[in-house]
């Protein structure tokens, strides 16, 4: 029985492979944007290694076959997976892991980008990496028609364009004229929703260069945007990760204990 076992250690071991790769993915990849400023390389570094010690500490159970370690074994194996699965609620926005203050789940994030001190340092850093520049360049020869057909990340449309709402007249991508009386707004990419602008967004909105709209809600819920699916993504994959290896570990732990009975 335990021999017919070798092929569950085997899928356990290829299994685990992922660990170890979006380990080093987020020990070595450089943060997005001004993902920085959120303190976000420490998290990255702790849940980098934290995928790293649970690839060994997941090959090292398989290589268990002493019956008096198997238990103590999976039970570490388990509570490591437990841990992980939690996590990974926590960073797909689960409401009760939510409150716990886990770094990178939604809340924590919006928490971050709420703070006044902190979106200072990061509006600044946007300006500074020439989002918006960039936008103008790519789309400086397209008509108003164009420009709306196009897609923008939740960053450009939140902190390069003026909201929706505001009913203004495309020049460029980052310079608008006043509103109509109507109303009615002539151009605008409707790639991103902006569940969370307020009218106090177009009276903030600016043509200069170095103000344009950072200084919006749009423009914090684009960065909040951005930041929250590259954590998402995470949070899923240490979810789907977790009871992959959970099931196989339990089919491994159940299979030798029939075969020492």
């Amino acid at each position: 029985m335990a021999q017919a076992l070798h092929p569950v250690s085997i899928l356990s071991y290829i299994l685990s492979l992922p660990l170890i790769a979006t380990s080093i993915w987020l020990l070595y990849t450089r943060d997005y944007g001004c993902e920085e400023l959120l303190r976000m390389p420490r998290l990255r570094f702790g849940m980098g290694l934290g995928l790293l010690m649970l690839f060994l500490l997941s090959n090292a159970v398989v290589s268990i076959t002493s019956r008096r370690l198997l238990l103590p074994g999976f039970l570490l194996m388990v509570v490591s997976l437990i841990i992980m699965f939690t996590v990974g609620l926590a960073l797909v926005g689960n409401y009760k892991m939510e409150n716990r203050g886990v770094p990178a789940s939604p809340l924590w994030l919006e928490n971050r980008v709420g703070n006044e001190d902190v979106w200072i340092n990061i509006k600044t850093c946007i300006f500074q990496s020439d989002i918006c520049t960039d936008l103008t360049s790519r789309t400086v020869q397209l008509n108003s028609v164009e420009f709306s057909m196009n897609k923008y990340s939740p960053i450009e449309s939140g902190c390069c364009t003026p909201p929706v709402l505001c009913g203004m007249g495309y020049v460029n991508a980052t310079y608008w004229k006043p509103a109509q009386k109507n109303g009615v707004n002539n151009s605008k990419s409707s790639s991103y929703s902006e569940t969370h602008v307020t009218p106090k967004d177009c009276n903030i909105w600016s043509n200069e260069p170095n103000q344009l709209c950072y200084n919006c809600q749009s423009c914090k819920s684009g960065f909040l945007k951005t930041i929250e699916q590259r954590w998402t993504r995470v949070g899923v994959f240490l979810i789907v990760m977790a009871v992959i290896l959970f099931v196989v570990h339990v089919i491994r732990f159940l299979g030798l204990m029939l075969a020492y009975h």
